[in-house]
């Protein structure tokens, strides 16, 4: 599996022609190239609003259950569907270029789910306002997560983000205080009714 799972990297950087369909786990071969150009990769969009103000960690118990902001749109495109891909060896046939070509289900490639989800963390930082005092601040996991309808390849995306809850824990060394709260965050695209992705986010945030 492991010479396979090489043989299948190699194809996709191309060393070596690509089979039509060559057993991989993913099934109907791969199909990735090479790895996209840095620059369409950036994270930088130009539909990027302003950054809110700055809140205090008191402002966070008077937001939950409160929408607190939304991002601007975010473009999914091929090479950054790509260079996923490639980063986890996950060459899944339907998030090819030709996947409609080649019979999906959807019609066109599709998404990466946890692509998807990767861009919920990037379009909350842009949504919530920073909290003041903050040191250090770290991911502490996921509770529930949903993808209710698939995000095409090219569609734009943004996030809304609401609080659920927060509350104190406590400090690492070298800080004072923590605090642990938990986020909802709900991906919309420009193309469907339904959101792309719902997903509750837990962090944990540290002051001096």
């Amino acid at each position: 599996m492991a010479k396979n799972r090489l043989r299948v990297l190699a194809t996709q950087l191309g060393a070596a022609p690509p089979a039509a369909d060559d057993g991989s786990p993913m099934g109907q071969g791969t199909y990735i190239r090479a790895l996209p150009p840095y620059g369409a990769l950036r994270i930088d969009h130009g539909s990027r609003p302003p950054r809110p103000a700055p809140i205090d960690r008191s402002a966070l118990e008077r937001v939950v259950g409160q929408e607190i902001g939304t991002s601007g749109w975010f473009e999914v495109t091929q090479d950054r569907v790509d260079a996923f891909a490639l980063t986890t060896g996950d060459p899944q046939w339907i998030h090819a270029h030709d996947a409609g070509e080649k019979g999906s289900p959807f019609g066109a490639p599709i998404v990466h789910g946890n692509l998807t989800l990767c861009l919920a963390y990037l379009l909350a930082t842009e949504a919530m306002p920073p909290v003041k005092g903050v040191t250090t601040g770290l991911n502490y996991g996921l509770n529930r997560v949903r993808f209710p309808s698939p995000l095409m390849v090219g569609a734009s995306i943004r996030a809304t983000v609401k609080v659920v809850s927060t509350k104190p824990v406590p400090p690492v060394p070298g800080t004072n205080e923590g605090c642990e709260n938990v986020i909802q965050v709900t991906l919309v695209s420009d193309g469907g009714d339904k959101p792309v992705c719902v997903a509750d986010l837990a962090s944990r945030l540290y002051f001096a």
